[in-house]
């Protein structure tokens, strides 16, 4: 992923929040949060150093606990 122009910034940022959606930072110990999301099975213990499937499953934890308590399950 390359560095995006500050119009392409915009433009995504526009569109996430016409779809409701926001990024979040978010900076965690990346053990303890491996250990977490492999034992609620969001993520493959042979993941657990690829960034973009622990932001995949962090997300997916996130959705389903939300869903969860919204009653969307």
């Amino acid at each position: 992923m390359g560095a995006k122009s500050s119009k392409e910034r915009t433009r995504l940022y526009r569109a996430r929040k016409r779809a409701g959606r926001r990024v979040v930072v978010l900076e965690f110990d990346a053990v303890e949060l491996a250990v977490v999301l492999e034992s609620l099975q969001f993520l493959n213990p042979m993941e657990e150093d690829n960034d973009a499937a622990v932001q995949r499953a962090l997300g997916n934890m996130i959705r389903a606990l939300s869903r969860g308590l919204t009653g969307d399950a």
